[in-house]
């Protein structure tokens, strides 16, 4: 009996307790906007998410854990042309997605600085995510509001298509918005 109450406390702490993180996702229709250098002239495209998870862990954030994948044939490098390019050079018909995830998050003054792998063309490379939330949030919150900064050169991922004319950088800089991902118990 006392074996049986042991595990009903450690299942029922498990799914009953104070929560220690919330996962969040990005709204349908989501855009991340990216810019690039053509010509030394920037340009903006919208990388389009769809697929999404952001579990944060509010009383230990070094645990939390991101994921974020990309489809390229709903994505815009800013106009048609340009946008016809960035899937041939992206190799977008072959490989679709471009996928992050996160392998470690460090928080230092109000930020997240989150390393993990990004998936273009098949190919996997590190990359670093710095995220700074700009409102106060909790456990509680039903929506966060963040900033995102990051780069890559995207000839690391054999994406050397019209370079040099099209520079290697690519920027991911925007204002997003997460909301909380509703649960049911049964």
């Amino acid at each position: 009996m006392a074996r049986f109450s042991f595990y009903f406390l450690v299942i029922w702490s498990a799914f009953c307790g104070p929560s220690l993180s919330a996962d969040f996702q990005f709204p349908e229709d989501t855009d991340v906007t990216f810019q690039y250098f053509v010509a030394g002239l920037p340009f903006e495209g919208k990388f389009k998410v769809v697929e999404s998870n952001f579990d944060i862990n509010f009383r230990n954030p070094v645990e939390s854990a991101f994921s974020v994948e990309f489809d390229l044939m709903q994505s815009s490098a800013g106009f048609p042309l340009a946008t016809s390019a960035m899937k041939q050079v992206l190799d977008a018909y072959k490989h679709p997605k471009v996928i992050f995830e996160s392998t470690s998050v460090k928080v230092e003054d109000n930020k997240f600085n989150i390393q993990g792998f990004l998936k273009i063309r098949d190919v996997s490379k590190p990359v670093k995510l710095v995220v700074t939330v700009l409102e106060t949030y909790s456990p509680d919150s039903e929506k966060l509001l963040f900033s995102i900064q990051s780069s890559f050169q995207r000839r690391k991922f054999g994406a050397d298509g019209y370079y040099p004319l099209v520079r290697d950088t690519i920027i991911i800089e925007d204002i997003l918005m997460l909301n909380k991902v509703m649960t049911l118990l049964i």
